[in-house]
């Protein structure tokens, strides 16, 4: 048995926070891919950019399924000082057969200047993901339907219950992510260059709650911090052998 739950990854909810969570399961988040197998459990999330005046964002997600669907949401309220307002809210659908996994999502974004204009965009994901053992590789594409697409590929290696490694890239920029477990937690460090991130994130796990705190440089070499809580509603463990 390989505990493939033990790869999750609290995906950030807002764009300015560049974390590309590659994991096979975890709640969804701006940057996640929809083909993902499903772990029922609910969690919330605070992120704000100390650089800039007031820049901050609260999150909620949610999900429900097994290895062989998924369905699951996101949602994030966020302000910038005085100045912008923005809200979005996303539902992710996938279905497993097999090691295969096909994942699909739609996501509406609300922004607003205060007592000056609105607007309104859709955002669509698309996604297939395969599991061989320790292995988890997969592809995805996204984009606002007002903008051209852009597509990212991923590949996750878990050899043992203590260590994983995920590489990813969208073309123009290499994603690195690594893991080291422990008994109650684990401590993550994540990179992407040349379009420059780099973060660390310290998670406390015990049984079925999770507790995290994040922090990272991107975006324009802005820093960035994180908090979030995680609840499973039950334990769940994954055969990585089909």
């Amino acid at each position: 048995m390989l505990l493939m739950e033990m790869a999750f990854g609290l995906d950030s909810p807002v764009p300015f926070v560049q974390k590309n969570a590659m994991q096979s399961t975890g709640l969804p988040g701006w940057y996640s891919s929809p083909a993902r197998l499903g772990e029922p459990s609910f969690g919330f999330s605070y992120w704000n950019v100390p650089e800039v005046a007031d820049e901050w964002a609260m999150g909620a997600a949610g999900e429900w399924g097994n290895e062989g669907y998924r369905v699951s949401f996101f949602f994030y309220y966020s302000e910038m000082d005085s100045l912008f307002r923005e809200s979005y809210g996303e539902w992710n659908a996938a279905y497993g057969l097999g090691p295969v996994v096909a994942g699909i999502s739609y996501g509406t974004l609300l922004g607003w200047i205060p007592r000056e204009t609105r607007w309104v965009r859709h955002r669509l994901k698309l996604g297939t993901a395969g599991r061989w053992g320790p292995l988890y590789g997969g592809f995805w594409t996204t984009g606002f339907t007002d903008e051209s697409w852009s597509g990212w590929g991923s590949l996750s290696w878990m050899p043992s219950e203590m260590f994983s490694l995920s590489v990813g890239s969208n073309g123009r920029s290499l994603s690195l992510n690594h893991d080291f477990y422990f008994k109650y937690g684990r401590v993550s460090s994540f990179y992407s260059f040349p379009h420059f991130c780099v973060g660390v994130e310290l998670v406390l796990n015990i049984k079925t709650l999770e507790w995290g705190a994040t922090h990272g440089f991107g975006n324009g070499n802005l820093g960035w911090n994180g908090l979030w809580a995680r609840k499973k509603l039950y334990l769940q463990k994954y055969d990585a052998d089909f």
